[in-house]
């Protein structure tokens, strides 16, 4: 008898050997097949990345897909195996209830695949945030694609139930829907400045290290963006913790994303200005605002408005806020240009004097006339009698 006709005539556990020998080969010949299509199916995927292989390799690409990659070739393999061995001759109730498994399986092989497609877009998005300055963002990024992973798969859950152990999962969804709904109504605030976040995030009003107006009292620099609330050092090094409800709900300044700032003074000079004077000092100053190296606009002077104690001129400025001095690593500050145009305007106006000045707020009393000073004895004597 020659060998192979006995793999084919010899049995055990009534299935033919050679049936036996073609299983082994299968797991052991599949193995590294399936570690070679796994690596193509990689590569075909970060191929059709596009422009967003900059942000992942194909190696860590590999890495998070493998596992969903091998998991359903294992599954194929296995089943083919259970079909070539003819599923050991066991009953038809059980090979129904194998069929079955294998079915659970496959939703869960796809089930794999779905949540490390979610663990290459949550590397991306991480590796886009990093580069682009953004990493804050990042405590966004995980609690999201982990909801995800976890809708994902009670989904496939219910899949399985419904479709393969034909179980009536309406009961689930009813109890699922009054728990949610319960959690909701119990963290309502929390979940409302969680959802704020989200529009922070992506509507991106502002970023670390911007500086935000809220109101007139509240202006500071961001220090950090939670998932419930943002936190604001102010002007005057003090810590404000605002619920991120509150900032996507009222309008905000970012001082920080314009590229120039105005200033505007309001001078008070004497009433006693001669007209003359008034106006030389006007186009003196616009000439000597002019000079200054940081404006971004030529300077407005004008003489405005009549104040109870002084002629009011208005001067307003803009500022380049990226403004460097020679061999300066860092910008001047707004406080620091609004000083170099005080020096001008101070300066300019003292050069006048004493033909004018800077007004102070003062009150004439005119008296039309005096009592006479005996009259005004001899009566206080009198009736002090």
């Amino acid at each position: 008898m020659r060998w192979w006709e006995w793999l084919w005539e010899t049995h055990w556990h009534g299935i033919p050997v050679g049936r036996w020998v073609i299983v082994i080969l299968i797991f052991t010949a599949g193995y590294a097949v399936a570690r070679l299509v796994a690596r193509f199916l990689s590569h075909l995927l970060h191929l059709a990345l596009g422009k967003a292989q900059a942000n992942i390799s194909a190696e860590d690409l590999h890495r998070l897909m493998r596992p969903a990659w091998l998991f359903p070739l294992f599954l194929l393999a296995a089943y083919g195996s259970a079909h070539i061995l003819h599923f050991l001759n066991l009953s038809p109730k059980v090979v129904q209830w194998i069929q079955q498994v294998f079915q659970a399986l496959t939703l869960l092989a796809l089930a794999l695949v779905g949540s490390r497609l979610l663990a290459v877009a949550q590397t991306i998005l991480a590796a886009q945030y990093r580069q682009s300055g953004e990493p804050y963002k990042l405590q966004l990024v995980h609690p999201l694609f982990t909801i995800g992973r976890i809708i994902l798969f009670l989904l496939v859950g219910f899949l399985i139930l419904e479709h393969t152990l034909k179980l009536n999962v309406a009961p689930f969804f009813t109890t699922l829907g009054l728990g949610g709904l319960a959690v909701a109504l119990a963290a309502q605030e929390t979940l409302q400045h969680f959802i704020s976040a989200i529009v922070i995030f992506s509507d991106r009003p502002f970023k670390l290290g911007d500086l935000i107006r809220l109101d007139a009292n509240t202006t500071g620099t961001v220090e950090k963006i939670g998932l419930r609330s943002t936190h604001i050092r102010t002007l005057d090094n003090l810590l404000l913790v605002i619920p991120n409800k509150k900032l996507a709900d009222s309008p905000l300044e970012n001082l920080s994303q314009a590229s120039e700032r105005r200033l505007m003074f309001r001078l008070g000079l004497l009433y006693s200005t001669p007209t003359d004077v008034l106006e030389r000092l006007i186009q003196e100053l616009r000439l000597n605002l002019e000079k200054l190296p940081f404006l971004s606009r030529p300077p407005t002077v004008l003489f405005t408005n009549f104040q109870d104690s002084a002629l009011e001129v208005t001067v307003i400025v803009f500022v380049q806020l990226d403004y460097k001095e020679a061999g300066a690593d860092l910008p001047l500050t707004v406080l620091q240009l609004q000083e170099r145009v005080a020096w001008v305007i101070l300066r300019t106006v003292r050069a006048h004097e004493p033909y004018t000045g800077f007004a102070f707020p003062t009150r004439t009393l005119h008296i039309e006339s005096f009592p006479r000073i005996g009259h005004a004895i001899q009566e206080t004597t009198r009736y002090g009698q």
